[in-house]
């Protein structure tokens, strides 16, 4: 029993070795869905075989020799067709384009304000006003370029998609009056119109309207 569970671990720990040598010298940032769908697929493999005295080193090989191919195939064919490669790994969304929001691409991968803000966070940047140009690649991570490097304002969100933010406001000691009294300042008498408003008070607000984004008949969705 135990040099059977020995020699399925050797095994499954060289197949593991295999798979990455097949999906390349990524960074672990640089690998995608599809790259980890490999690896959790082959580790599922292995934690069913090592306890399951039906399945032998025989099986086991056989499993992972067959999903190395496998991985092994699809690799080179990705490589050689533009087309299929976007299919199955995707191809980098812009999400902010010369500092317009992009609907239609924030919906499309399930990415709510909040989300957006935290990912521009992580990159120093602290106001959605600051980002220029954001897209988001295929592993998940964001590729920004700042309006400028020196701006550290920290902002915080105040409305989102026509709705007012009341627990942002309340950490931050602000009443929700106090917003809608300075919207109306600033002329916008409807909440509907307003898709997202941030404030700090070094830079006082940024509002974007359903009218300053791209792909305005989209709305995102979380």
């Amino acid at each position: 029993m135990l040099i059977s569970i020995s020699l399925k671990l050797i095994f499954g720990l060289l197949g593991l070795l295999i798979v990455v040598r097949l999906i390349g010298k990524k960074s672990l940032s640089n690998i995608t869905p599809f790259d980890l769908v490999y690896t959790l697929v082959l580790g599922g493999i292995l934690e069913e075989s090592i306890y399951d005295d039906k399945v032998n080193i025989g099986h086991l090989l056989f499993a992972l020799t067959l999903w190395a191919s496998m991985i092994y195939f699809i690799e080179r064919v990705v490589q050689k067709n533009d087309r299929i490669n976007q299919l199955l790994k995707g191809e980098p969304s812009i999400l902010i384009k010369n500092g317009t929001l992009n609907l239609k691409e924030l919906s499309r991968n399930h990415i709510e304000m909040e989300q957006l803000r935290t990912m521009l966070r992580q990159q120093q940047c602290f106001s959605v006003e600051n980002a220029r140009h954001v897209v988001l690649e295929n592993a998940g991570q964001i590729s920004l370029v700042k309006e400028s490097d020196e701006d550290k304002v920290m902002s915080i969100m105040v409305v989102d998609e026509g709705m007012i933010q009341d627990r942002v406001l309340q950490t931050h000691d602000l009443e929700r009056a106090w917003l809608m009294e300075q919207l109306e300042r600033k002329g916008y008498h409807s909440l509907e119109d307003i898709l997202y408003a941030e404030w700090s008070e070094e830079k006082g607000f940024y509002i974007v309207t359903n009218d300053d984004v791209l792909n305005r008949t989209y709305r995102i969705d979380g």
